[in-house]
């Protein structure tokens, strides 16, 4: 045999909840701007271009740590996903480091240079009206 029991409970009728916000009308909304495809190559490449002036030749060290520089934007444009939109500069570079790794240093030089008219920035151009 099963007895119910009852329990007299004082449970209130309270809502449990926070007192509604106001509204804020001290928010600003600022628009980011849409970084530039490809700007870590470009610091890079213009880095290096600095370093590997025309007509030297770097010692080992030298050249090992501008192709770190090189190797670290390279990863860097792939991990933002910018390879595909600079396509023709990332293979400039690449070809930039084994030219390096060759110690020919001019050929790398020439195309570093390759490599940064691929990444100008943009002009700015007219807005389209929608």
């Amino acid at each position: 045999m099963v007895s119910k029991q009852q329990v007299p409970l004082d449970v209130k009728s309270e809502l449990r909840m926070a007192p509604p916000l106001a509204r804020r009308t001290d928010l600003v909304v600022t628009k980011r701007p849409v970084p530039v495809p490809g700007n870590h190559l470009r610091y890079a490449v213009d880095s290096v271009l600095a370093e590997l002036g025309a007509g030297t030749h770097p010692d080992p060290r030298l050249r090992h740590r501008l192709d770190d520089t090189l190797r670290g934007a390279l990863a860097w444009t792939a991990a933002v996903g910018d390879t595909c939109r600079v396509a023709a500069a990332v293979n400039a570079v690449r070809n930039a480091r084994m030219k390096l790794d060759a110690d020919d240093p001019d050929q790398a030089r020439a195309s570093l240079l390759n490599a940064r008219d691929g990444l100008r920035l943009p002009m700015p151009g007219p807005r389209l009206s929608r």
